[in-house]
Formats: structure tokens, sequence, C-alpha cells
């Protein structure tokens, strides 16, 4: 698939636009501090320790990408939709916490970058997103082993895999929500942009989440409705609404 190339100032918008939702991504990581709670063992609870550090100092490095831009106002926030789509997506037990956040979502932060990193020719963008992604990835590989640790029966896994379609379609909704939105506000090279990732990257956190789980990669409306009336009530309403952005 041909990738499109984008500019840093033909696209400064678009930029701003990424940076921003990064940088609110990154205080979303700063929950890990409720995560602590649940840590099951000091060397867990290390490590989310440091991984708090890494967003804050993500943050940061996004943040100068940001001023780079030009830009010296404070970096939007999300939308009340978008937060209110992607915020009840990271777990209220310790294992579906390590599964959602971590396993799926780093997963999808780390590919976004990647692509990124293919499609723009700065050099400080791409050395800046390169040094992130490789906290990203030992994120992912703490989140894959502690998924595995939980994952011991075929109803756990069946259960966690209907979690991820939760995700799966929460993703997919915000990108027809936003679709429209892209090309008009950022032109179609953008829109192609997001497009071509969402479409490729889906299907490629399904395949990496169905052999981590070892499931059939197969999509089910029943598996996932069972699913998240689970969640549910387990902890109902906690957490649903809440911007973390807003605790910090």
């Amino acid at each position: 698939m041909a990738r499109v190339k984008l500019d840093l100032t033909r696209d400064r918008e678009l930029f701003a636009f990424i940076f921003a939702r990064f940088i609110d991504g990154e205080f979303t990581g700063l929950k890990e501090g409720y995560a602590l709670n649940r840590a099951p063992t000091l060397e867990a609870a290390d490590f989310l320790a440091r991984q708090i550090r890494d967003e804050i100092r993500h943050a940061r490095m996004y943040r100068r990408l940001y001023e780079k831009l030009g830009l010296k106002n404070r970096a939007p926030r999300s939308s009340p939709l978008m937060s209110a789509i992607l915020t009840p997506v990271t777990g209220r037990l310790w294992a579906e916490h390590c599964f959602l956040d971590k396993a799926i979502g780093e997963r999808w932060v780390l590919y976004l970058m990647e692509w990124l990193s293919d499609s723009v020719a700065d050099r400080l963008v791409v050395n800046n997103l390169k040094a992130i992604a490789k906290d990203e990835q030992t994120h992912i590989a703490f989140g894959e082993a502690e998924t595995r640790c939980y994952a011991t029966s075929p109803w756990r896994r069946y259960y966690l895999w209907g979690l991820f379609l939760r995700v799966d379609v929460a993703l997919t909704i915000l990108f027809r929500l936003t679709h429209r939105f892209f090309k008009k506000r950022y032109g179609s090279a953008a829109a192609k942009l997001l497009d071509d990732f969402f479409i490729v990257t889906r299907g490629q956190v399904a395949e990496d989440i169905a052999d981590l789980l070892q499931v059939k990669n197969r999509r089910s409306w029943l598996q996932l409705v069972v699913c998240q009336l689970v969640f549910i009530v387990r902890y109902p309403f906690v957490g649903w609404w809440r911007n973390p952005r807003q605790n910090f």
C-alpha cells in the first residue's frame, strides 16, 4: 500500500491535532497511579511507577514537538465525545487493565507512531517517536505477560477477547465519526492516511490479540455483549465519564 507523505509545514494543523491527542494519551497513562492500588506484587508496582515516569517524559517530548510547530498556546483537549468513547476501556481489575490498557491500547499507539515515522521526513519528529516507541514496547510486553498469567482457561481467554471486541467497536465508531472531519479540515491526504492506518492496524491488532489469547480471530456480537455485561456488573459506573486530564 502506497504511503501518504506528510509535510510538517504544509500539514501543520494536522500535526498539532496529532500531538495534542498524544499529550492526552500520556495524561491517560498517568492513571497508572490508580492501578498501583491493584498491583499484585512489588515488582508490578515498581513497573507501573516507572511507566508513570515514562508518560511524564513522553508528555514533555510531545509538548516540545507541539511547540516546534510554532504553537505556544496550550494543546487543546479531546472533545467530550472522544473522551467518552475511549476512557471506559482501561479496565477495573488488574488483568483487565493490563490487557486493555497495555496489550491493546499501547499497541495501537505504537503502530500509530511507526506509521507516522514512515510518513514524515522531519528527523526531530521521527527520532522522538522512535525513542517513545521503545518505551511503549516495554509497556506492551508487560501487559502481554500479565495477560498470559491470567488467561489460563478457555473462559478467561474468551472473556478477554470479548473485551477486545468492545475496544474494536469503540475505535470503529470513533473512526467513522472523525473521517469526514479529517477530510474537511485537514485535506484528502490526511483522510487517506487515517483510512490506511485504521484499516491496516485494525486487522493487525486483531491478529496480535487473537494470537496472544490463543483464540480464533472472529468477531461475535453475542460474545461482545455478554463480556461487556460482566464488565459493567463487576464495577458499575466507576470511572466511565472521568476525563483523566481533569485530575492532574
